[in-house]
């Protein structure tokens, strides 16, 4: 890009058009001064035909793939720079700087992250040292709900996803027996025991776990109605403090490299004070620098008091109350009696509510065939020992009873004792 200047510039362009240099992009400046641009093969051209006039030519720009090679080799310390650069980022991307844990509910991903670590697996280690197989039979035989591990490298990122084992019946056969126990504590207004033995008369005051019916049927559960009681306090101050910035504040530092921390501190002074804080990473596609800056901000501020309306606050109290409630009372209870208060203790205001109602308590408690077994030969013994007759006949009992197989073992043992007798 050339800017000319001088007079009759229109007939040393037409001059140059004749001499077969292309000129192009040609706009006026001034009246005596015009801009256009010239290929990098025509410079010599150019050259010469400007040689020996009298107009003012500067060379105001230079663009292009050569220039800029030209201008690359010229300063040798940028290039040398950058190839540096590329064989660190080349070297630095076959080391993890990352490691993400995908957990399900009920195992701890710091327990596992610790055990990974214990491993080799954490931020600096070389890819092709991770040892996937060992990792997961190590892991597995660690954390007994692991049922699977899977280790995903992903750039310079590691994905560990975890599966658990699924929640299964007891190692036990279970039976269609079971005790029916409290699911929590009441005062019990009535039993309704469609099958099994009730243990538990009205006005009993049970506990949470207690036995109630022995030994009922899963075809035909009991009902065990009792009088629950809830109980919910909320509490609040009359005076509210509320954090106004004053526009001051000085950062801290924190840098990571891998999983080493360096800190820059300063010394805050300031007397109240909240956080904010900021992480800063590059990250170029899957892979991440192992380079992290983390800002922490701390702003001063100044706690203002504010005293709060007294019958906003109960309302307010009130409301939390009733929304607890309806999270902790279940659905099927009925609402018999509710009494609440209010107290004052200096600068707090308590709210107090409790619920009576009456609910369903039963929760059933399966029987294996062995503690079925059990249950029913002690039944049988204590109905002959008091003189009752046992019904032999299995027929007559309930579908799928237990007894029936037991009745068919003892059977089927007795014909085995004759036949041998009979051999004999």
């Amino acid at each position: 890009m050339i800017t000319l200047e001088g007079v009759e510039i229109e007939r040393f362009l037409n001059y140059l058009i004749r001499n077969n240099i292309n000129v192009y992009n040609v706009g006026r400046i001034s009246s005596t001064k015009i801009q256009f641009c010239v290929d990098r093969e025509d410079m010599k051209r150019f050259k010469n035909a400007y040689r020996g006039s009298n107009f003012k030519i500067k060379v105001k720009q230079k663009t292009g793939i050569p220039f800029i090679i030209k201008r690359i080799y010229k300063y040798k310390g940028m290039w040398i720079c950058a190839i540096i650069s590329l064989m660190i980022l080349m070297a630095t991307s076959q080391f993890v700087t990352d490691i993400y844990i995908d957990c399900p509910e009920g195992i701890k991903q710091e327990e596992v992250r610790k055990e990974l670590y214990k491993l080799g697996l954490k931020p600096g280690i070389y890819k092709k040292n991770i040892d996937r197989k060992k990792i997961r039979d190590s892991v597995m035989v660690t954390f007994d709900e692991i049922a699977y591990i899977s280790v995903n490298v992903k750039g310079t990122n590691v994905f560990v996803t975890i599966t658990k084992k699924a929640e299964t019946l007891s190692s036990q056969e279970q039976s269609n027996y079971c005790n029916i126990i409290a699911e929590k504590s009441g005062i019990i207004e009535k039993v309704i025991p469609r099958s099994g033995n009730a243990v538990v008369e009205e006005g009993t005051i049970v506990q949470k776990g207690d036995l109630l019916v022995r030994g009922s049927n899963t075809k035909a559960l009991p009902e065990v109605w009792a009088t629950t009681f809830y109980e919910v306090k909320k509490s609040a101050s009359y005076i509210d403090t509320k954090q106004e910035k004053t526009g001051k504040s000085k950062n801290i530092y924190t840098i990571t490299f891998y999983d080493k921390k360096f800190d820059i501190r300063r010394n805050i002074k300031y007397k109240d004070y909240i956080i904010e804080n900021k992480e800063l990473k590059l990250t170029l596609g899957n892979y991440t620098f192992p380079l992290k800056i983390n800002i922490s901000t701390f702003h001063e501020v100044n706690n203002v008091k504010i005293e709060k309306n007294e019958a906003e606050l109960k309302e307010e109290l009130r409301q939390q109350a009733l929304k607890e409630l309806d999270y902790i009372i279940p659905a099927s209870a009925k609402y018999t009696d509710v009494k609440d208060e209010y107290k004052v203790n200096k600068n707090m205001l308590e709210y107090l509510v409790t619920v009576h109602t009456s609910e369903n308590i039963s929760q059933v408690y399966n029987l294996s065939k062995s503690e079925a077994e059990q249950m029913i030969k002690d039944e049988n013994k204590k109905i002959e020992e008091s003189g009752e007759t046992v019904p032999s006949n299995p027929d007559k009992r309930m579908i799928d009873d237990i007894r029936n197989e037991f009745q068919d073992k003892e059977e089927n043992k007795e014909n085995e004792d004759n036949k041998d007798s009979n051999n004999n």
